[in-house]
C-alpha cells in the first residue's frame, strides 16, 4: 500500500523527479551540481508525486489494496467479487451493498459538509471567545464570550415543578442558547446591566491585554512547530499544486494537520497578529474532504476523483469562513480547480457541500444573531455618478496594494527563509509583542478585525426614519458634527492603522502560525476607505450626500481582489457578507480598476500563485509566453539515456532492473522490439510505469520457483482469459499494465507546443521520436525546471531578494532575537 493514499495510473510511488535515470543537460553544471539546488523556483519539486491525467481514464488502476483494475470497470468492483465466489452473500445483503454503493458518493459529501460546518462554528466561537477574554470577562460565568455572556439569560423563563415539565423545557432552553432563538442585547446595555464586565484600571487591562496575545501565540506556535509543521501558513498554494496534478506529501492533509490547524488557528487570530481564517480554513476544510474520502471511498478512488472532492471542500472552506456559499463555489472554480479540469461533476460537489457546511453553521448559530454573515449592513442612500472618481482611486489603491504587499511580502519571506529560519518562536514573539503593544492604543487596531470592519461598513443612520446605527461609534459624531480636532484625530488614527496593518500584513503572513491574508486585506481597504471618505464629507460640507461606510466596503473589496487578483469572486462574496446589492456597479467598477492596475503593473496572479513560485513548487501555467519557449525545441531537454524492457524477457532479469531501480528517481520503462536490444535505433512499442510492474510481480500468480525458465511477455495476449499463457512454456503475459500509445512528439517540436500539450492534456511523460525510433523522454518537471531555469538564466531571479533587509534590517532584528533566547 502506498504512502500517499490512493494510487491511481501515473502517480509516483514516492519522489517524483523524473521518468528517467539521467538527467538533462541543463538539469547540471560543470560541477556536478544540479540546476534544482541551486535555485530555489525548482527547490522542493521532489516533494510532489506527479498525475497523469489521461492515463488516470484509460488503464489500470492500482488501488491501496494492491490490486490491479480498469477505471471504466470500478463500479462492478463488488459484483465482480460477488460472481468470483461471494454468492453465499444474503439477498438482503445484497441489496444493502448496492444501496450503500449507490449512496456513497452522497453520504461522503454530507458528512464532509457537516464537519466543516462543525469546525467552523468552533473555530468561530473558540476566536471570539479568546479575544474577549483579553478585554473583559463574563460575571455569571467566566467561560462564556460576550455574544453568550450577552444573550438573554433563560434561567427564571417559565419554572415548571413537573419534572417532566422541567426535562422539556431544560431541553428547550439547551436548543435555544446552543443552536437559534436567543435575541441579543445591545453591547452597551450588556456592560450597563453588569452582564459583561470590561477590565478597569489603567496599568492592568494593558498587561492583561499584552500577556493574554504572548501566550495565544506562543501556544499557536508551539503546536504547529512540535506537533504538525505543515499546518503552518495558509495552505492554498499547496492544495492548488496538489489538485493541478501534483500530489504532496500526505501529511499535509492528514487528520494530525486538521486537529492542529483547527486549535492553533484560533489562537493565532486572537493574539491579535495581522492574520486571517480564510485561507486556513480552506486547508482544514480539504483535510476534512481527504481524510473523509480515504475512510469512505479509499476501494474506489482515483486521484481525479479525489482532487474533486479537495476542489469542493476548498469551496466550503471559504463559504464557511465568510458565510458566503456562492461566494465559495466561485472561488473554487477561479483560484483552485485547472480551467482544464474543472467539471460539472465538480461544480456540484462544490454546490452540495458549501450548501451543507453553511446550513450546518446556521444552525449552530454561533454568532447569536441567527445569521451567517459576518456584517449584516443595510445601505439605503444610492450611489451617485460624482462619487465614480472616488471609486475610480479606490480601485488605485486596491491595485497597488495588491503589487507591493505580494511583493514586500515575498522579499520577507526570503529574508526570514535566509536569517530567521532557526528562530520560528522567536520571530512570533517579536512580532506579537510589537503588534499588541502597538495595537493597544489604537482603536481600531486593539479590536478584532471582523469587529472593527463592522463599525467601519455600517451606516451611521438612515435616510428614511433616521434611526441611529446598531454600532455605537466616534466615527457616527464625526459625520454629523465634525470639529478639526476630532477629524484629525481619528483621520490620523486611521491613517496610522492602514500603514501599521500594512506592514504587520508583510511581516506576519508566513510566519510559523496558521495565517491567512484576506480579512487583514479587507480591514486595511476597510480603515483606508472610510479615511478616504472623511476627507470627502469634510470636502462637500454635505454629510447626507454620501454613504461613509460604503467607502469602506468598497475599499476592502478593493485590497482583497489585489491580494487575491480574483474578480467575479470578490463581488460575490462582498455582497453576501454584507447584503449591500444596491453598491453591485460600484463594487464591480472598484474590483476592474484594482484588476487594471495590476495587469498594467504586470502583476499576474495572486499571493497564492506568487508563493508557489517563491516556494518552489512545480505548477505549469497556461499562459506562459516567454519567448525563449519558442526558440528551443523537444532536443533540447528530452533525456536520451533511458533504461529498456524488451518485449519478451525472463522474469528474472525484469525482477533484477525492476528492483534494482525501486528506490530511484527512474519510474518507467520504454519497451522496444526484441532485435533492437542491441541496435542504436530502438523501435518503442509501449510504456510501462515501475509501480505497476512492482504490482504485478508481487501478486501470488506470478511467484515461480525457477524464475529464469519464466518469460513475460508485454506484447497483446492472444488468449485474454489466462495470465499464464502456456504452463509447459512458463510464458506470462503482462501486456495490461503497458500503455500502446503513449503520447509522442518530434525531436523538432516547440518547448511552447510541449508546454501546451502537458497542461491541456494533462499528460505527464512525453515520449520523443523520430520515424518510430526512440530519441528520449520529457516529464513535465523537465519542463518546467527547463523553464525556471532559462528564466532565471537570460531574466535573472523571479523575486531577487532585498539587499535593504539584509544588510540594514537583520542586524536590528538579531539584537531582538537574541533577547528573546
Amino acid at each position: 500500500m502506498s504512502k500517499y493514499g490512493p494510487l491511481s495510473m501515473g502517480m509516483d510511488d514516492a519522489f517524483d523527479d523524473s521518468n528517467n535515470a539521467v538527467s538533462p543537460d541543463f538539469n547540471s553544471n560543470s560541477t556536478g551540481e544540479t540546476v534544482e539546488k541551486m535555485i530555489p523556483e525548482v527547490a522542493r519539486f521532489d516533494q510532489f508525486t506527479t498525475i497523469d491525467w489521461i492515463a488516470e481514464e484509460s488503464t489500470p488502476v492500482l488501488l491501496t489494496n494492491g490490486a490491479l483494475i480498469n477505471v471504466s470497470n470500478i463500479n462492478d468492483i463488488d459484483s465482480n467479487n460477488e460472481n468470483n465466489g461471494r454468492a453465499e452473500f444474503s439477498r438482503f445483503g445484497n441489496y444493502k451493498k448496492l444501496i450503500w454503493e449507490r449512496s456513497r458518493a452522497v453520504i461522503t459529501l454530507t458528512l464532509i459538509a457537516i464537519t466543516i460546518g462543525c469546525i467552523a462554528a468552533f473555530l468561530q466561537i473558540f476566536t471570539e471567545t479568546l479575544v474577549n477574554w483579553k478585554t473583559g470577562h463574563c460575571k455569571r460565568n467566566w467561560i462564556l464570550n460576550k455574544s453568550f455572556c450577552c444573550s438573554i439569560d433563560l434561567s427564571e423563563e417559565g419554572k415548571s415543578e413537573d419534572p417532566v415539565g422541567k426535562f422539556v423545557e431544560a431541553g428547550m432552553n439547551f436548543r435555544k442558547r446552543m443552536f437559534m432563538e436567543l435575541s441579543k442585547r445591545e453591547e452597551l446595555d450588556c456592560v450597563d446591566d453588569g452582564l459583561w464586565v470590561n477590565r478597569s484600571g489603567i496599568l492592568a487591562p494593558f498587561i492583561t491585554f499584552m500577556l493574554f496575545s504572548i501566550l495565544f501565540a506562543l501556544a499557536s506556535n508551539l503546536l504547529v512547530k512540535y506537533v504538525a509543521p505543515s499546518a503552518t501558513g495558509s495552505g492554498i498554494s499547496e492544495i492548488k499544486v496538489w489538485v493541478s496534478g501534483f500530489q504532496y506529501n500526505d501529511k499535509f492533509l492528514n487528520i494530525v494537520t486538521l486537529f492542529v490547524k483547527s486549535i492553533a488557528l484560533p489562537l493565532a487570530i486572537s493574539s491579535g497578529l495581522s492574520v486571517g481564517k480564510e485561507g486556513p480554513s480552506v486547508h482544514y476544510a480539504t483535510c476534512v474532504g481527504y481524510v473523509i474520502t480515504n475512510w469512505l471511498l479509499k476501494d474506489v478512488l482515483t486521484f481525479s476523483q479525489q482532487s474533486e472532492y479537495l476542489t469542493a471542500t476548498s469551496a466550503a472552506g471559504v463559504a464557511v469562513a465568510f458565510g458566503t456559499p456562492i461566494g465559495g463555489v466561485l472561488f473554487g472554480l477561479e483560484e483552485i480547480a485547472p480551467t482544464n479540469e474543472f467539471k460539472l461533476s465538480t461544480l456540484w460537489k462544490s454546490y452540495y457541500v458549501a450548501l451543507g457546511a453553511v446550513a450546518t453553521l446556521k444552525f449552530i448559530n454561533p454568532f447569536r444573531n441567527g445569521m451567517i454573515v459576518l456584517f449584516n449592513v443595510t445601505y439605503d442612500r444610492y450611489w451617485k455618478a460624482s462619487e465614480i472618481p472616488i471609486f475610480i482611486l479606490l480601485g488605485i489603491f486596491g491595485g497597488l496594494y495588491g503589487k507591493y504587499v505580494s511583493k514586500w511580502n515575498i522579499h520577507y519571506v526570503q529574508f526570514r527563509r535566509k536569517y530567521l529560519s532557526s528562530w520560528p518562536t522567536q520571530e512570533v514573539l517579536i512580532l506579537t509583542v510589537f503588534t499588541a503593544f502597538i495595537s493597544y492604543f489604537n482603536e481600531f487596531l486593539k479590536l478584532d478585525m471582523t469587529e472593527s470592519m463592522g463599525i467601519l461598513f455600517h451606516e451611521c443612520s438612515s435616510l428614511n426614519s433616521g434611526e441611529e446605527s446598531t454600532f455605537s461609534h466616534r466615527l457616527c459624531t464625526m459625520d454629523k458634527n465634525p470639529t478639526i480636532a476630532s477629524f484629525i484625530q481619528i483621520t490620523t488614527s486611521l491613517a496610522f492603522a492602514t500603514i501599521f496593518r500594512t506592514i504587520m500584513v508583510v511581516m506576519s503572513y508566513g510566519a510559523m502560525i496558521p495565517a491567512g491574508i484576506f480579512v487583514p486585506s479587507m480591514a486595511v481597504g476597510a480603515t483606508f476607505g472610510r479615511f478616504v471618505s472623511l476627507f470627502v464629507e469634510r470636502i462637500i460640507n454635505d454629510q447626507s450626500s454620501i454613504t461613509p461606510g460604503t467607502y469602506a466596503f468598497l475599499g476592502a473589496a478593493a485590497a482583497l481582489s489585489g491580494i487575491t487578483n480574483l474578480t467575479i469572486t470578490v463581488v460575490v462574496i462582498m455582497f453576501e457578507l454584507t447584503g449591500a446589492f444596491i453598491y453591485i456597479i460600484p463594487t464591480m467598477m472598484v474590483v476592474a480598476i484594482t484588476r487594471l492596475v495590476l495587469e498594467h503593473e504586470k502583476v499576474f496572479g495572486g499571493i497564492a500563485d506568487q508563493m508557489i513560485l517563491v516556494n518552489g513548487f512545480p505548477y505549469i501555467e497556461l499562459d506562459s509566453e516567454d519567448t525563449f519557449m519558442r526558440q528551443h525545441t523537444a532536443e533540447d531537454i528530452m533525456t536520451k539515456d533511458l533504461k529498456y524492457l524488451s518485449e519478451t524477457m525472463n522474469l528474472s532479469e525484469i525482477k533484477d532492473i525492476v528492483y534494482s531501480h525501486a528506490g530511484s528517481v527512474l519510474k518507467g520503462f520504454p519497451i522496444i522490439r526484441d532485435f533492437d536490444q542491441s541496435e542504436p535505433d530502438k523501435v518503442m512499442i509501449g510504456y510501462v510505469l515501475k509501480k505497476h510492474l512492482l504490482a504485478k510481480l508481487e501478486e501470488p500468480d506470478f511467484m515461480f520457483t525457477d524464475e529464469e525458465s519464466v518469460v513475460v511477455n508485454f506484447i497483446e495476449a492472444k488468449n485474454d482469459n489466462n495470465r499464464v499463457l502456456d504452463e509447459a512454456l512458463s510464458l506470462i503475459n503482462f501486456s495490461d499494465v503497458v500503455n500502446f500509445s503513449p503520447i509522442t512528439v518530434k525531436p523538432n517540436t516547440p518547448v511552447s507546443l510541449l508546454f501546451r500539450m502537458f497542461k491541456q492534456l494533462g499528460c505527464k511523460t512525453i515520449i520523443v521520436e523520430s520515424q518510430g525510433i526512440i530519441k528520449g523522454l520529457i516529464t513535465v518537471k523537465d519542463l518546467l525546471r527547463f523553464e525556471r531555469s532559462k528564466h532565471r538564466e537570460i531574466y535573472g531571479p523571479f523575486y531577487p531578494e532585498s539587499e535593504f533587509l539584509s544588510e540594514r534590517f537583520w542586524p536590528i532584528v538579531k539584537q531582538l532575537i537574541n533577547r528573546f533566547r
